[in-house]
């Protein structure tokens, strides 16, 4: 194959209806560039290993899969952070097996952009949100509306695309950043990657729909299909996030002010105390500025309706 340039890796578990449309997605990719296809089979209970074998057979040169003896969401590495791992490509992306991309030429554009703009560590676009027959349904994600993604929409809840848009260098290899704070059984992961990007280079938003993320609330394996609020647990996944910042001296405050609207909504929800509220608060450092861009981020999701809530 040569030098591969992008790798895509691609987490599955129980994928068995959607995984086809996912691999067909990638392998119709018109690109001039080199691209391996990495998919994580972790260990699924439904028919998705005999899809995947399939495929495998089909395309010895371009997919490689990996069929885990055990599930491992509780090992050090879990299924998307050992594939990334095993990534050789310049350019890495993570397609979830229950998504898929919708244009032939999104790869080619993405790539070509970072080829010629070595001041950007990713490239992201729009995503349509389909159901689970894979139709377009009535639902906006919060994917960036502008040409450059900035902290200032991190912190309105606002991303540069769903991950399945988001292209960027291969950060493991070329050691942009520390990796392990998606290595921390942190859910969701996806905004932990869109804070170390962002934090650590330019990213750039392209204003198309070439993606589409399949929305399952009900049930399934995603993190919308199995979320429920837990405060130890919120409180955890920022305090994490939080630390990841300290260590890299970048964007502190915006997360400051991320944890304090954690906080507030556990006393809200009535989970902790305003003695425990006042012992948590500890952890902010730099309060005034993160109460100031706490107050913008409310501002901007409950007066003027340009952030969202999450």
């Amino acid at each position: 194959m040569g030098d591969v340039m992008v790798s895509v890796v691609i987490p599955t578990y129980n994928h068995e209806q959607y995984i086809t449309q996912a691999l067909d997605s990638v392998l119709m990719q018109k690109t001039q560039y080199s691209y391996e296809v990495l998919v994580g089979e972790d260990k699924s209970t439904d028919g998705t290993r005999k899809v995947l074998k399939k495929y495998e057979a089909e395309h010895p040169n371009k997919i490689t899969v990996f069929y885990r003896e055990h599930n491992l969401s509780k090992d050090k590495y879990e299924n998307a952070p050992d594939l990334r791992r095993r990534a050789k490509g310049k350019y890495l992306i993570t397609l979830e097996g229950d998504d898929f991309w919708i244009a032939d030429d999104k790869l080619e554009k993405q790539v070509s952009f970072l080829e010629t703009h070595p001041d950007y560590i990713a490239v992201a676009h729009n995503c349509v949100v389909v159901g689970e027959d894979g139709k377009e349904i009535d639902e906006i994600y919060p994917c960036c509306k502008e040409e450059e993604y900035t902290l200032d929409h991190y912190l309105k809840g606002i991303y540069p695309g769903q991950l399945a848009t988001v292209l960027s260098r291969n950060f493991i290899k070329d050691n942009w950043f520390d990796p392990t704070i998606m290595e921390r059984h942190l859910i969701p992961g996806d905004k932990l990657l869109y804070f170390a990007l962002v934090t650590n280079g330019k990213v750039k938003c392209l204003q198309e729909n070439l993606t589409a993320y399949r929305h399952v609330r009900k049930h399934g394996s995603s993190y919308s299909a199995n979320y429920k609020y837990h405060f130890q647990t919120d409180e955890h996944w920022y305090f994490e996030l939080l630390s990841f910042a300290k260590e890299q001296k970048k964007g502190v405050e915006y997360v400051e002010a991320l944890y304090i609207g954690c906080l507030i909504h556990g006393l809200k929800k009535k989970s902790i105390s305003f003695r425990e509220f006042n012992k948590y608060m500890k952890n902010v450092t730099k309060k005034w500025k993160a109460i100031r861009l706490f107050i913008f981020r409310m501002f901007s999701i409950h007066v003027t309706r340009k952030g969202m809530s999450n």
